[in-house]
């Protein structure tokens, strides 16, 4: 099934600058790449640098990684969650040192701690026991066109409200309760309905979390 969709050339660099992989076949879409090659060995904080037509190249910081399984006609693959690395004119003047802050939060005890480090980056947002940074990804791969083609004329009004509800669920930071019953819903929906590998990875990622 993947190999319907249109792939980008990739390599995969680790964080110490070693090329770990060049010229692999991955289809990107919404900051994910979805690599079928299952042998390829990576982690978080490696570097995936995917060529453009024109000739140049983007990069992007792994973030999060994990195994999917194969479902029906989708093969086995992975999916990487990666932030584009932006390159900041202060970065190249002599002796700049970047310095990133870390964000811990915690709704358990209102708790924030921040860490400056070189070279690192991360960003943590837990309340209530739910990732909604993950839940808001979830939301705007169900906002993509594709998908929405897949769901049935005659379901369609019953996806668009659940997708409006867990929209308002995240903006007020709805606990858990509220906010499950819903991707449960959507999940059920669209693994009923969905034929592509953009289905199957939202229903991977809802089962993540429900």
């Amino acid at each position: 099934m993947l190999s319907n969709f249109p792939k980008s050339n990739i390599s995969i660099t680790n964080r110490d600058g070693e090329v770990l992989y060049q010229n692999i076949k991955a289809v990107f879409a919404d900051n994910m790449f979805l690599i079928e090659d299952i042998k390829l060995i990576f982690e978080e904080g490696d570097i995936i640098e995917k060529m453009l037509p024109n000739g140049r190249s983007e990069r992007y910081e792994i973030l999060k990684t994990g195994f999917t399984e194969g479902l029906s006609t989708i093969p086995a693959h992975f999916q990487t969650k990666v932030r584009k690395i932006i390159k900041h004119k202060a970065e190249n003047i002599q002796g700049y040192t970047p310095s990133i802050i870390n964000n811990t939060y915690s709704g358990v005890a209102n708790l924030q701690v921040q860490q400056n480090t070189h070279n690192s980056s991360q960003v943590m947002n837990i309340k209530n026991g739910l990732d909604y940074e993950q839940i808001e990804l979830i939301l705007e791969l169900l906002k993509c066109d594709k998908l929405k083609n897949e769901i049935p004329a005659e379901r369609l009004s019953e996806f668009e409200k659940a997708k409006d509800d867990l929209e308002s669920a995240i903006q007020r930071k709805d606990p858990k309760e509220k906010i499950k019953p819903v991707l449960s819903f959507i999940k059920n929906l669209i693994f009923t309905c969905g034929t592509s590998a953009l289905s199957a990875m939202v229903v991977d990622q809802i089962s993540k979390i429900i």
